[in-house]
């Protein structure tokens, strides 16, 4: 297989931007910023020596930004490179099932602690995502799905949640490639109207209605994913045989 190497950071990012002065904390939020935007594929290389001279700075920075990379299981190790992970069908089920789990406790926490301001911020992103829809600019409409999910958990003023929330959407990102929104069977339309459902429950803070919403919305995603899996295509071939 050919190697690929992520894109250079965004340039919009660049321009007046000192470069060579990242910690090794810093430089982890900025690739991890970076790969996501950018949308880097699994299966992307990831050489020390590339993000050095990409970043402008030395090899230890870069390691230990690597090192958080990998402990958020973005990355996995390839000999003696990292490469970006590239989940297989039951590992997406597993992400999606430990987000419900997540998520049905924050989205009743929101309910309960989010201020009028924080709903007025979540419909505003659910609106968002529905004009970023149609004027088919599904790069922002997946950024602003995952800012929808982020902000109810921030509601929910569980900083613990929040942060688990935001681990496991990154991997879900990067799971996305070629997924769930490029396949015949995803309905952007079902999608926006589960998350209008959800905030309806929230802006009249119904927590047993938001609960089950959160719960099917997600569910339907597990469901999505498992019918588009090439194993589940083949089986259906062999029923139909």
């Amino acid at each position: 297989m050919k190697e690929r190497h992520p894109p250079a950071p965004p340039a919009e990012d660049s321009p007046g931007e000192p470069r060579g002065h990242y910690s090794g904390e810093e430089l982890y939020v900025a690739l991890r910023r970076d790969l996501i935007s950018n949308r880097t594929p699994g299966g992307t290389i990831l050489q020390e020596s590339d993000i050095a001279h990409r970043y402008d700075v030395s090899r230890t920075p870069v390691r230990e930004a690597l090192q958080r990379l990998h402990q958020d299981n973005l990355i996995e190790r390839k000999g003696r490179f990292y490469m970006v992970v590239q989940p297989h069908v039951d590992r997406i089920r597993e992400l999606y099932e430990f987000r419900e789990a997540i998520e049905a406790s924050t989205v009743v926490l929101c309910c309960r602690r989010a201020s009028d301001a924080d709903l007025a911020h979540i419909v505003h992103l659910v609106d968002e995502q529905y004009r970023a829809a149609g004027e088919k600019r599904f790069h922002d409409y997946e950024r602003f799905d995952a800012l929808f999910h982020v902000a109810i958990a921030k509601g929910g003023d569980n900083r613990l949640l929040a942060r688990q929330l935001e681990v496991s959407y990154d991997q879900i990102w990067f799971s996305r490639v070629g997924h769930l929104i490029s396949i015949p069977e995803y309905s952007v339309d079902a999608t926006i109207a589960g998350h209008r459902r959800i905030v309806d429950a929230l802006v009249r803070r119904d927590e047993g209605v938001a609960r089950a919403e959160m719960i099917s919305h997600l569910r339907s995603a597990i469901e999505l994913t498992e019918r588009a899996s090439p194993r589940s295509k083949r089986a259906g071939k062999r029923r139909a045989s």
